[in-house]
Formats: structure tokens, C-alpha cells, sequence
């Protein structure tokens, strides 16, 4: 009895260990496929990071705009096109580029969107032929790459800001016209004339093209198909811009506010520039001007400067002069009340080898007198602004 129960035993143990051979080889087999399905997600999760390498590289170069027109050698904004089916090689498959292009709608008025929505998608397939792709967005400014550095400038305390990406000394009403260029039509021009004035501003220098136009005013300057509406020619100016103010209801001595905040009432002016020429000769600019809110008036002149040359920026010399029909006081020491003296709010009578814009030349008009005495420009300037007379001298 005891002998046939130890033969029993054995065969039993013989039985569970081939069960745990065959538990343990579906265990093995187990951990193999899943090794295979690592190794195939791993292999996955490097193409993907490959592919969005990629599509960051493309957008990256597409923002590498050396220029916002077609140049020769050089990358232009306008380039910036719809492309598809471009290969790129990679470490352990081939991929395909595909960008789509799209403009952003115009501003009103312009010929030409400011900004592109780019849309990159990166092509592949997989170890398994399964089709894979990784797609990318972002937006891309049409800003002249020499205003570049000013998207990481300082805030600047100078109330004259640059709106829309461009130079601060174009007028804020200006209209982009075209990719880099902004057109003006000054104030004050003659509806019923055949042709008027107009400037077209390089947005990254400020320069001033001279031009003519049949658009009664800037929004008429965009014309179709990206052209403007303008004839131009070469001669370049560059703007001098500021404001008039009125401080004629008495003494200005008489009251702290009266060069703070001149309260007027207004009276007509001229105001033109004396351009020093080569040889002691002048030139007269004639300027444009405009009445804003606060009783003041804002002029523009546009001061032609000579073509550039060997690559260096040209300069003009000369002096603002306010014109009939302000009755000009007909000396500094006349009491008339019925004739006017010009102030300045800033130091410089007159301008030499200047090759930017000057923004901020303000003056202010005061009465000669009131009869018995003469009122001069105020130059305490613990009480109020500084002035300095600037005419008659």
C-alpha cells in the first residue's frame, strides 16, 4: 500500500511541472510582444518628435525675411507662399512638408494684408506603413526686418509712439498702400484741383517720397491689384511736424496756464520752411496744415532732401517761418494789438545737416501787445513751459 502511493505522488509532480513550463512560456511570450510594442511606440515617438523638429524649423525659416519684396539673393515676405509634397530626409524615415498659406483680411484702405497664418503639416509613414503626421500653426508679420529690434525695446516715455509697426515720424493717418510703404495726402488741398500732393513714407525709415495723385484724400491712394494710386518720382523729403497753439486773449504774463494750455482764440497763419541750399541760396517749402481738437492746429512740411549718396543718408539745413496771413509784429518791440509774435516751446531756431524726421516742433502764437505794452514770450519756467521767441527777430 505504502509503495503505490509514493508512485502515485511522482507522476502528480510531473504534471505540475509541465503546467508551469507551459504558464511560463506564455508568460515569455507575453513580455516578447510587449518588447515589440515598446520598441514599435518608441520608434513612433521618435519620428513624431523628428516631424515637429521639422515643421518648428520651416516656420522658424519662413520668419527669416531679410526683405518685404522680391529682391534678388535675398528671402522676401511676398515669397511666403502656399508649398506641398516638399521631402525632407530623416534619421529612420522620409518625410513630406506641406504649407498652406493664408492672408489675413486687409485693413481698410490698404492693398495688402500685414500679417500670414501659416499652417505646416510634416508627412510620414511609420515602420507598420501606417500613415502619420504632426501639424504646426503660427502667424507671421509683415514688418520691414530692420524694425525688428524694437520688438524688444524699452517702453519709450516720448508720447510719439510708432503705430502700426512703422516709423514714428508718419503721420498717424497715414494708409499702408503696400507691403512697407504708407501714403498721405496733407490736409488743406483743393478738392477741385486736377492733382493733389501726396507722400508715400517708407515704413522703416521714415523717408518721404514725392508725389502726385487724382485721390481726394488717403484712402483713395490704394489702388488696384497692389498698385497706388499716385505718380511718383525720385526726389525724397523728410517731415517736420508739430502743432500751433493760440495765446492771444491777453498777456500771457498774466496767468501760469496761459503757454500750458493756451486757451486762443485762434487767428490765420502761414507757415512755410527756408530751405539753405548749396551756395547760400534758400528754397521756400510750403506746409500743409489741419485744425485739431483742443484749440490747436497741427502743420506738415515735407523739407526735399538731395539723392543719396555712396549708401549715406542726405541732410537739409534751414528755419520754420510763419507767413501771412499772420499780421507778423513789425518788430520786437511793437505794442500793436492787432499784430502777433511767434514762441517756441524748443531751443532750436533753426535746423542744420538734419536726415530724420523732427516731430514735436511746437509753437505758440501770442498778441505784440495792447497797445501801450509789449508782451513778450514767457521764460520763467518755474510757472509755466519755457518759450523762446522765435519771431520777429
Amino acid at each position: 500500500m505504502m509503495h503505490r502511493s509514493r508512485r502515485r505522488q511522482r507522476g502528480v509532480s510531473l504534471i505540475e511541472a509541465l503546467v508551469a513550463f507551459g504558464v511560463m512560456a506564455f508568460g515569455m511570450m507575453a513580455v516578447v510582444g510587449m518588447q515589440s510594442t515598446l520598441r514599435a511606440n518608441s520608434d513612433l515617438a521618435r519620428q513624431r518628435a523628428e516631424a515637429v523638429r521639422i515643421a518648428q524649423d520651416t516656420i522658424e525659416a519662413s520668419r527669416g525675411f531679410s526683405t518685404l519684396t522680391t529682391a534678388t539673393g535675398r528671402t522676401a515676405y511676398e515669397e511666403l507662399v502656399d508649398s506641398y509634397d516638399t521631402p525632407v530626409p530623416g534619421t529612420n524615415t522620409s518625410y513630406e512638408v506641406d504649407i498652406d498659406v493664408t492672408e489675413e483680411p486687409a485693413v481698410s484702405g490698404t492693398v495688402a494684408a500685414e500679417r500670414r497664418t501659416l499652417m505646416v503639416t510634416v508627412n510620414w509613414q511609420d515602420r507598420a506603413g501606417r500613415a502619420q503626421w504632426v501639424r504646426l500653426a503660427s502667424a507671421v508679420a509683415g514688418i520691414e526686418p530692420a524694425l525688428a529690434a524694437s520688438l524688444v525695446s524699452g517702453a519709450n516715455a516720448d508720447p510719439v509712439l510708432a503705430p502700426r509697426g512703422r516709423h514714428r515720424g508718419i503721420p498717424t493717418g497715414a494708409a499702408p498702400v503696400g507691403l512697407g510703404i504708407s501714403g498721405y495726402v496733407p490736409p488743406g488741398q483743393s478738392a477741385g484741383a486736377a492733382s493733389r500732393v501726396a507722400w508715400v513714407f517708407n515704413n522703416a525709415t521714415g523717408v518721404i517720397t514725392l508725389c502726385t495723385t487724382t485721390a481726394l484724400d488717403t484712402a483713395g491712394l490704394a489702388g488696384t491689384g497692389g498698385t497706388i494710386n499716385a505718380t511718383c518720382g525720385s526726389n525724397e523729403a523728410l517731415l517736420l511736424t508739430g502743432v500751433v497753439r493760440f495765446a492771444t486773449g491777453g498777456n500771457p504774463a498774466d496767468s501760469i496756464t496761459s503757454m500750458a494750455d493756451p486757451a486762443g482764440p485762434e487767428t490765420p497763419f502761414g507757415v512755410q520752411v527756408n530751405q539753405v541750399l548749396t551756395g547760400g541760396t534758400s528754397n521756400a517749402v510750403a506746409c500743409f496744415s489741419e485744425a485739431q481738437p483742443n484749440n490747436e492746429v497741427r502743420y506738415y512740411c515735407a523739407v526735399p532732401i538731395p539723392a543719396a549718396a555712396n549708401g549715406s543718408r542726405q541732410s537739409w539745413s534751414g528755419a520754420i517761418a510763419f507767413v501771412s496771413p499772420l499780421a507778423l509784429a513789425s518788430s520786437v518791440t511793437s505794442v500793436s494789438a492787432t499784430e502777433f509774435r511767434v514762441c517756441r516751446y524748443h531751443s532750436a531756431a533753426s535746423y542744420a545737416n538734419v536726415t530724420a524726421p523732427l516731430l514735436g516742433q511746437n509753437f505758440a502764437l501770442i498778441k505784440a501787445g495792447n497797445g501801450t505794452v509789449a508782451y513778450t514770450c514767457p521764460t520763467d519756467s518755474s510757472f509755466q513751459p519755457r518759450t523762446w521767441l522765435h519771431q520777429p527777430v
